[in-house]
């Protein structure tokens, strides 16, 4: 009989999980010691598995997600062509048909299942319909023998498309479609006999088979741009489930143009623009630009946002470590239109190594979990934005969006929602900025006076008289000013180490600090603030204790003349550099 589901809709709150990263419920799976299964080193198994995802499926649901994205559930090559890396990840499809063993069982998998519907989660499938592991040999043409081929049915050669070369100009669809993705053979979906195969690994015809049979709520499918459209709208009317897609484009049009086709798409252009006013100190106008074109897409409250995931670098490692910088940004994600992703690890600080980069996505960003302490700021932070969205899910769910202030070269952002069908407004006020601001807020259609009440510290209240209000936002602080009442909060205490460094760094440059402790380290650099002309600050909140060794340089380049500097944690402190 299959399982009765309950489908993804606009009021969900999606929590993305590697798999192999998260917890190992049963060693025994973990593979060869030495060989595809590794410990320490991220482009190999780290152990994993479903029986883990299970038993912290209640961590999660005590997080405040409604669904889970996990990583694809069949079985995968062993290691990819040139053997240095594993496919951990499920990209490398090897047998459509059955599980990976590293993951576990079809029993496994059921046991996770019944787990999560006890618990209220929906299961969100990672789904690949463009290609497999790398199998194919132009060269050669034919299968390599010395890497091995697909399962049955998907040993077929004409199952595949055989170009000479991998995809080099996006903008061609001829290409996207049948050219190679980053070497992985592509399947020629157009094959009958290929696309039903596929079909029936997620689905069989009478629904007691396949992937979808375990009563997954929804599929994400893998490089929809290389896929042609037809088929990605029949793919999800034959799982009769809702798919968003991966197009990696920062083009609001061309993203749009997939809503066509299927239910939704992740917003890479949000995230794109995300990336250039958080890191890169852009703008607000950035983000307005991509709010300016939703109606481009068939519905924008249905766009799947995110800060980060696997294919990105995660925020804290483009972010310096900022913790309060990230508090904003995962304020801004939730109130924002469009259905809120966050990356595992979060949480818990995963923070990469700490350099703006896009240079070790695959491997840095993927870290194992480094514990489910439930007590951290952080996860007391995302436990409440998903508690404020789902008690205002009228209004940030379905309701409108209006941006109230904006300005060029401000660091502050406002924007009003309104519920749909309820009275609720929440307003979001955003200071993209190491020091504090006011401003002076004008809103619409507000009656003569009311106190509205900060979601984020509900001891925090704001008068709004005649439309008028006026906010003081801390650094990289933000704001859910909400025109009713909603469960008391407080922010859990913030420890922070300040650094602050008297220094005339010239036009144009800037200054970084490298040290002996983590997110510190000696060879390479954290940008610090510039918080007036010739001030800079760096704030951090790790470590939580001892004593830290750090030098400061010019635009991670020039170090600073004489000994090291020393500073207690948790304390603030000022160096002055000199430069010779």
């Amino acid at each position: 009989m299959e399982i009765v589901r309950q489908t993804l809709d606009e009021r969900d709150r999606i929590y993305m999980v590697v798999t192999d990263r998260f917890s190992d419920g049963n060693p025994a799976n973990n593979g060869r010691l030495g060989c595809e299964y590794r410990p320490g080193d991220l482009h190999f198994y780290q152990g994993g598995d479903w029986a883990g995802l299970k038993d912290k499926l209640a961590y999660i649901k005590r997080l405040g997600f409604t669904a889970v994205w996990m990583s694809p559930p069949q079985d995968n090559a062993l290691f990819s062509r040139t053997a240095d890396e594993a496919g951990y990840h499920g990209y490398y499809t090897r047998d459509f048909f059955h599980t990976n063993p590293h993951f576990g069982t079809q029993q496994d998998l059921s046991d996770l299942m019944e787990e999560a519907r006890t618990l209220g989660l929906k299961m969100v499938l990672d789904a690949q319909i463009n290609h497999t592991a790398n199998y194919w040999n132009e060269s050669g043409g034919g299968f390599d023998p010395a890497y091995g081929k697909p399962a049955p049915p998907f040993d077929e050669p004409s199952w595949y498309h055989h170009m000479p070369r991998m995809i080099e100009d996006f903008g061609n669809l001829y290409q996207r479609h049948y050219c190679s993705l980053g070497g992985l053979s592509d399947l020629a979906q157009e094959n009958p006999a290929c696309w039903r195969a596929l079909l029936e690994a997620y689905r069989s015809r009478d629904g007691l088979r396949g992937w979808m049979a375990h009563g997954f709520s929804a599929a994400r499918i893998d490089a929809v741009m290389e896929v042609p459209e037809r088929f990605l709208t029949a793919f999800e009317r034959h799982i009769q489930a809702p798919c968003f897609g991966e197009a990696y484009t920062g083009d609001v049009p061309e993203n749009a143009s997939f809503q066509k086709h299927i239910w939704s798409v992740l917003d890479f252009p949000l995230h794109f623009r995300m990336n250039n006013v958080f890191f890169e100190g852009a703008d607000w106008q950035k983000v307005q630009e991509v709010f300016d074109q939703d109606g481009a897409y068939l519905s924008a409250k249905r766009l799947l946002t995110f800060l980060d995931n696997h294919d990105r670098a995660r925020f804290l490692q483009n972010a310096a470590d900022h913790y309060g910088k990230l508090r904003m940004a995962l304020a801004f994600l939730y109130c924002v239109r469009g259905i809120p992703i966050v990356y595992y690890g979060t949480e818990q600080a995963l923070g990469g190594d700490w350099r703006y980069t896009d240079s070790l996505v695959n491997d840095v960003n993927r870290q194992t979990m480094p514990g489910y302490d439930e007590t951290t700021p952080l996860y007391l932070w995302i436990q409440r934005l998903n508690e404020i969205r789902s008690l205002f899910s009228d209004t940030f769910c379905f309701g409108e969006q209006k941006t109230v202030y904006i300005a060029p070269g401000d660091a502050v952002f406002a924007v009003l929602r309104t519920g749909r069908t309820k009275p609720d407004r929440v307003l979001g006020v955003f200071n993209n900025s190491p020091v504090p601001q006011e401003r002076l807020l004008r809103l619409e259609n507000v009656p003569e006076s009311e106190r509205w009440v900060n979601l984020l510290n509900t001891e925090e209240t704001v008068p709004v008289k005649r439309g008028v209000c006026r906010v003081m936002l801390p650094p990289y602080g933000a704001l859910l000013l909400a025109n009713r009442k909603a469960t008391a909060f407080l922010p859990a205490p913030v420890l922070q180490t300040t650094i602050r460094i008297p220094c005339d760094c010239g036009w144009g440059n800037a200054l970084y600090l490298r040290g002996d402790t983590p997110p510190l380290s000696w060879e390479h650099g954290i940008r610090c603030d510039c918080v007036e002309p010739d001030l800079w600050q760096c704030v951090l909140e790790r470590p939580s204790g001892g004593r830290i060794l750090l030098k400061a340089l010019l635009n991670d380049m020039v170090w600073e003349s004489g000994d090291n500097h020393s500073v207690q944690a948790r304390e603030s402190a000022e160096i002055v550099p000199v430069f010779r």
